[in-house]
């Protein structure tokens, strides 16, 4: 019992610590493409497609359909079956097999199952374009997080440097050598230290609640859920293209959403074939097998009885007579035996010509023409559009690149002050006001740079994930 405890406790262990990994990047992409409701509905888009690829190749194939009947007839009416008057109550039943197809509709059928493989196409390229738009979104939330984390490092190490200061001031004061006033306003600077890292420590949990929320975590999972921190040193320099050519080239020619279009078109112009075969004519086959059986058909029982009656008579006046055999009593013919001589066949064929029909063909290819017309200049916007977004990315990722670069330099000076002003703070040669301005304006550049350097590395990214790189921050 010691050991299976003992090997309780470990697995525990083991299962509560793999739960407590750390989320890449990559692995909170994949979960997101897995289990984010835009994500699935889109999945469901594409099964829905791949149905109705399936339907539309079934219209190439006969249709096969079965039938029964049974019932019963009171008063006078025609037996099917013997084609005489029956006024009882009569049981009947009817079986039947028909089948049927279509021989020629004017290739409607055809651009039916093109339509259906270009609309499942375009589903697909559907599915891979919300994929990119959430890859997007969980890689800016996710930065998010790092970005409000380096905050809250940097509003710690404030809160600590606070500390430090009251206790050295403190130390001096207690000396004689400041006035206590210079210990208030550092106990000041210290509290509002400690407030920007409360707020700061608030942005982190927002912003891991909104990614938890985009990876649709429960409450349990988001509890336990860390994501991993890069080594954003270790990405280097990333480099930019010369120009957007090349990403603009790269996008336009394999993202989904242009696929997307380019299969909108394709499938418009198979409309417009399928709204066109309405001017030709269609030939249909049908055929059917059956059977039934009646309870007024009669069938003789026991020996026949010669019987004679007069018929006529000849031109002299003799008499004619005829003779049939009979039988006294009757019984209904078995069930059996009707079914295998009812037996029945039949094969139909039916041509149907359009001569007028209200102009419903003619307005359907008018609405099939506007349909493509539509289509086309869909693939065109997405052509556009996506140009644009390219162009856009790529110059918002030069104008960060320089924008990190200044609020590099404007840290590096904005320490270099805060290091002298706090040696005359602390040498009682300037004032606390001078102290906490060359403390703030160090703060907010290097509040600027972490700033400027995650959206340099993000727009970098969406450029090269125009480029079909997925984005990672490995």
């Amino acid at each position: 019992m010691t050991r299976l405890f003992a090997l309780a406790c470990l697995l525990g262990a083991t299962l509560t610590a793999a739960a407590q990994e750390p989320w890449d990047l990559r692995k909170c992409v994949e979960h997101a493409f897995e289990h984010n409701l835009t994500i699935r509905q889109a999945a469901l888009g594409v099964q829905t497609a791949e149905i109705g690829m399936t339907e539309a190749r079934g219209q190439t194939l006969p249709n096969l359909n079965g039938q029964a009947s049974h019932g019963y007839n009171w008063g006078q009416t025609i037996d099917p079956f013997t084609n005489t008057f029956a006024t009882e109550r009569i049981q009947s039943n009817n079986f039947g097999l028909s089948t049927g197809m279509t021989l020629f509709n004017g290739l409607r059928t055809l651009n039916t199952i093109r339509q259906s493989d270009a609309e499942f196409a375009r589903s697909q390229a559907d599915l891979a374009t919300s994929q990119n738009a959430m890859a997007l979104t969980v890689a800016t939330a996710y930065l998010t997080i790092l970005l409000n984390e380096e905050f809250y490092n940097v509003s710690k190490a404030n809160v600590t440097a606070s500390q430090q200061q009251v206790d050295r001031i403190r130390t001096l004061v207690e000396a004689g050598q400041l006035p206590e006033g210079n210990l208030a306003d550092i106990e000041a600077q210290l509290y509002l230290d400690e407030a920007n890292m409360i707020q700061s420590e608030n942005q982190v949990q927002l912003a891991y609640l909104n990614l938890t929320q985009l990876l649709q975590l429960t409450p349990q999972e988001a509890e336990q859920f860390e994501i991993a921190r890069p080594d954003l040193d270790a990405l280097g320099d990333v480099q930019l293209l010369p120009d957007a050519t090349a990403a603009v080239a790269y996008a336009v020619q394999n993202f989904p959403q242009i696929r997307s279009a380019e299969t909108g078109v394709l499938s418009a112009e198979y409309g417009m074939a399928m709204a066109k075969a309405g001017r030709y004519p269609s030939l249909f086959v049908n055929y059917s097998y059956g059977t039934g059986y009646s309870g007024a058909r009669q069938v003789g029982v026991g020996d026949p009885v010669l019987e004679t009656f007069l018929i006529g008579a000849t031109a002299s006046g003799e008499e004619v007579y005829s003779a049939q055999f009979t039988f006294n009593e009757f019984e209904t013919k078995p069930f059996a035996d009707q079914f295998s001589d009812n037996l029945n066949q039949s094969l139909f064929f039916s041509l149907q010509v359009p001569i007028f029909n209200r102009f419903q063909v003619r307005s359907q290819i008018q609405r099939a023409e506007i349909g493509l017309q539509s289509a086309a200049l869909n693939l065109e916007q997405q052509r556009q559009t996506l140009s644009q977004d390219v162009e856009r990315a790529y110059a918002d990722a030069r104008a960060a690149r320089k924008t990190m670069a200044a609020a590099e330099k404007a840290l590096g000076a904005s320490q270099t002050a805060f290091e002298y002003a706090e040696v005359r703070f602390e040498e009682g040669v300037s004032n606390v006001v001078d102290y906490n301005a060359a403390r703030i304006r160090r703060d907010n550049a290097q509040a600027d740079f972490l700033r400027s350097r995650y959206d340099y590395i993000f727009k970098a990214k969406v450029l090269d994930f125009y480029m079909g790189q997925p984005i990672n921050l490995q």
